[in-house]
């Protein structure tokens, strides 16, 4: 996949991430927020550069931004905060289709 280019796309990627923590968990147990933990975190999105600057930039961001300020995080290069900002995001976006799809009680 290219890059992220709108919120439409970021919820795709979250719902196919929501999706596979739940047929994971249901096939061989485990946790759900831990598996979405890694797919967010593991996401080419998150992990380069470029497609995590993009989807700050394409996507609303704001959660993720106050979830970062709440926890006074701190970056040490424009790089780092455009990666660590995109994984929140996307796992945000994840735990939200997680819970429309009813959360652990559809697994």
């Amino acid at each position: 996949m290219q890059y992220i280019k709108n919120d439409y796309e970021l919820k795709q990627l979250a719902l196919d991430i929501a999706l596979n923590a739940i047929e994971e968990v249901k096939n061989h147990g485990g946790d759900h927020y831990e598996l979405i933990d890694q797919a967010a975190a593991n996401s080419e999105h998150a992990i380069y550069t470029y497609k995590a600057i993009m989807l700050c930039a394409n996507c609303c961001t704001d959660d993720a931004e106050a979830l970062l300020d709440d926890a006074a995080y701190r970056f040490d290069s424009f790089a780092h905060h455009a990666s660590v900002l995109a994984e929140v995001t996307i796992q945000n976006a994840a735990l939200q289709e997680f819970y429309e799809l009813g959360g652990e009680v559809a697994a």
